[in-house]
């Protein structure tokens, strides 16, 4: 491999310089020597070569005048033979290129290296002061590639510092001073910690004895204890099933009493009890919409009964019902004429301009103004014509403008004409040359199109962003939530609208539950008539008071009065006694009602403490993102979130955005500096033989008057300048 060309483009101080080491000598040596004084480049050259084989650095030393970005070497490699052009910019991929400007595989050049790498490269190849000072400390003491291969080979140990090395790391996990991680020193603190185990454990022999004594008797005093204590349980709960049973058999001894007085009367089977229970349970149910029934007949019998019958709008009916419909059409009709006349005022004002434009404002027939068709196919094709030849004669007119302006500059040098030095000349063909190789037109052009671009997205992301407002510099200091608040902020929401369903879910269950029990209580009231258990006890408590007048007065009046609440009593007994049935479901009704108006007070309390934590999380999240959302409606955190994540998304845009148009600024203002260091260099090449330029006359003009003096022909060893 054979460094023929380095161009050091944007590189370091260096701008379109080259370095050009010529064609490879047939024969003799091929040595070629750098001078500079110091601070000329020699350093900053060798470096620009190292990058173009493998990369330019990640943190480069040489963007003090062009940016990463910018920066860009390059370079003619002879590779097996053959000459390769290659270029070199920062990127962290595809920074290879071709001449053509296309990324290459690293492999292009990698593959004529023999597998080196940079630092091997440099160690063999880019050899200074520097690399020769650390490469001697490094041979004596055996460090590096180059130092260990050194070393092994004069003692003849092949992998001698590599085994030091491995045996030095393993003395150092074993023991190293003042460390506490090594093994001896953990090994060292845990046999502290069981030899404090071990004291703390110990027992004497004499307190171990005394201790036992006194396990063995409080053992024996707990044993005896439980064996106590289960005697007295059980003879607890002897006497308390005694208690228990005392009001039942009082209450079957009154009633086994109350059966002695009832006449004997045949008992009915045991099975009929379920069907008598289905069957009143029938019979209300078919009573109740029995009486539904009758009422709702009794009803539209009295509405049809008070119907007047009008024979002549019967007649009638169905032409009434048209006209309604019609009556809908002619009203909605009335209010869309305003917009109608609206419309015709606009269409008659457009063909009174049009007709004023004809200059027949007076036609009262418009219709008889329109053209036929071929007229018009006519008019349409001489309109196109005149277009094209308005076109052509516009520039046939620039063409003789720019022809005559040439002419008067050609006339007016032709008698200026005298002997041009040959080094004047080569440095306006140079600086015509280094004019047109020159890209500036080109980066212009893409920096002013990267900018339109740029303030397209920067637009389209603000827009985004709205209502916010304001530059890059307050947008960049815009306070934001980051990733893992979003994501906590996320999970809760959903946990807490998971809860809020599941909690609806239940509550519309336990509603629908609670509705069906008030409905079959209502049912079960309408179909039997039986006292409740709370009347029952006013009942009850109203006989007791008679009961207790009577016994101290002792009178005709008591008398009565408790025989009436004594009567009503055992007629309400009587009644709950037949329908013992329906009662004890009455009373299972009104306890699952108890329990379901219960259940549905807790579910709604619970769904009231979501709704609080879903504000908190809402406000929370509002003040968090005070600056980036400024006044929103959303009142869910799911739309909350999501609206954060779009206008941090939108944020992120719109400062890549910014960025994009600084750089192509920036861009821009390098190229604008080019075209007139350009200019001025060949003003100067101009001026230098004897052809001026205005200071305000464009590149392409200057280069334009440079080639045309350049075509002047050679005659007699002078050149003479002839404009057309």
């Amino acid at each position: 491999m054979r460094l023929r060309r380095l161009d050091l483009i944007r590189y370091g101080k260096f701008t379109d310089r080259t370095i050009d080491f010529g064609q490879k000598p047939e024969s003799g040596p091929d040595l070629h020597i750098v001078f500079g004084l110091n601070e000329a480049g020699k350093s900053t050259a060798l470096s620009g070569y190292l990058d173009l084989l493998f990369g330019i650095e990640e943190r480069s030393r040489y963007n003090f005048l062009h940016e990463y970005s910018a920066m860009r070497i390059g370079g003619v490699l002879e590779l097996g033979g053959a000459e390769h052009t290659f270029t070199r910019t920062k990127q962290r991929t595809n920074s290879l290129l071709d001449e053509t400007g296309q990324p290459v595989s690293e492999m292009a050049i990698s593959a004529h290296l023999a597998g080196l790498s940079r630092d091997s490269y440099e160690t063999m190849f880019s050899l200074d002061d520097e690399t020769l000072e650390a490469g001697g400390k490094s041979i004596l003491e055996s460090r590096g590639d180059l130092g260990k291969l050194l070393f092994t080979a004069s003692a003849g140990l092949g992998h001698a510092s590599e085994i030091l090395s491995v045996l030095e790391a393993e003395a150092d996990r074993l023991y190293r001073k003042q460390a506490h991680g090594t093994e001896l020193a953990l090994l060292k603190k845990r046999l502290a910690e069981l030899k404090a185990d071990k004291d703390a454990v110990d027992t004497l022999a004499s307190t171990y004895e005394s201790l036992e004594a006194e396990r063995l008797d409080a053992t024996e005093k707990y044993n005896r204890s439980i064996a106590e204590r289960s005697v007295l349980s059980a003879r607890l709960d002897t006497i308390a099933k005694y208690l228990r049973a005392i009001p039942i058999l009082a209450d079957i001894r009154r009633k086994q009493a109350q059966l002695a007085e009832l006449p004997e009367i045949a008992s009915p089977a045991r099975t009929w009890t379920g069907s008598v229970a289905d069957m009143i349970e029938a019979d209300a149910s078919l009573r109740t919409r029995l009486s539904a029934s009758v009422e709702e007949l009794e009803r539209v019998t009295t509405k049809i009964a008070s119907v007047d019958v009008d024979a002549v709008i019967l007649a009638i009916s169905e032409r009434v019902r048209g006209l309604a419909d019609r009556k809908v059409r002619h009203v909605s009709a009335g209010l869309d004429l305003p917009s109608r006349r609206t419309e015709l005022q606009i269409l008659d004002n457009a063909m009174a301009t049009c007709l004023a434009a004809l200059g027949r404002s007076s036609e009262p027939d418009p219709a008889k103004l329109l053209l036929p068709a071929a007229t018009i196919g006519a008019v349409r094709t001489m309109v196109e014509q005149r277009s094209g030849i308005v076109t052509s004669v516009r520039v046939a007119r620039g063409e003789a403008a720019a022809a005559a302006d040439a002419l008067q500059t050609a006339r007016e040098r032709v008698g200026e004409e005298r002997a041009v030095p040959e080094p004047a000349r080569a440095r306006l063909v140079s600086a015509l040359s280094t004019a047109k190789a020159s890209g500036y037109m080109r980066e212009t052009k893409a920096a002013l199109e990267a900018t339109d671009a740029g303030a397209v997205r920067w637009e389209a992301a603000i827009t985004r962003l709205h209502p916010w407002s304001g530059d890059a510099q307050a947008l960049a200091r815009l306070a934001i939530p980051n990733a893992g608040q979003l994501g906590a902020w996320k999970a809760l929401a959903a946990e807490l609208g998971k809860s809020r369903g599941v909690l609806c879910e239940r509550l519309a269950e336990h509603q629908g539950n609670h509705d069906l029990l008030s409905a079959r209580l209502i049912a079960l009231r309408a179909s039997v008539d039986v006292t409740d258990d709370h009347a029952a006890d006013v009942i009850r408590r109203a006989r007791d008071e008679a009961w207790a007048r009577h016994r101290g007065d002792l009178t005709g009046d008591t008398a009565d009065d408790f025989a009436a609440a004594l009567a009503r009593d055992d007629s309400v007994g009587a009644g709950r006694l037949a329908n013992a049935r329906e009662l004890v479901e009455i009373r299972s009704t009104n306890r699952n009602l108890a329990e379901t108006a219960a259940t549905i007070a807790h579910a709604r309390d619970q769904l009231a403490r979501n709704g609080s934590d879903r504000e908190a999380v809402l406000f929370e999240i509002r003040a968090a993102a005070r600056e980036l959302l400024g006044p929103c409606q959303e009142t869910s955190p799911e739309q909350l979130i999501e609206l954060i994540e779009n206008r941090i998304a939108a944020r992120i845009d719109a400062l890549a955005a910014w960025e994009e148009i600084e750089l192509s600024r920036k861009k821009a203002e390098r190229a604008v500096d080019e075209e007139g260091r350009i200019r001025l260099e060949l003003s100067g090449a101009l001026a230098s033989v004897g052809v001026g330029s205005g200071p305000g006359e464009s590149l392409e003009r200057v280069m334009a008057v440079a080639e045309l003096f350049l075509e002047r022909p050679i005659q007699g060893g002078r050149r003479a300048y002839r404009g057309a």
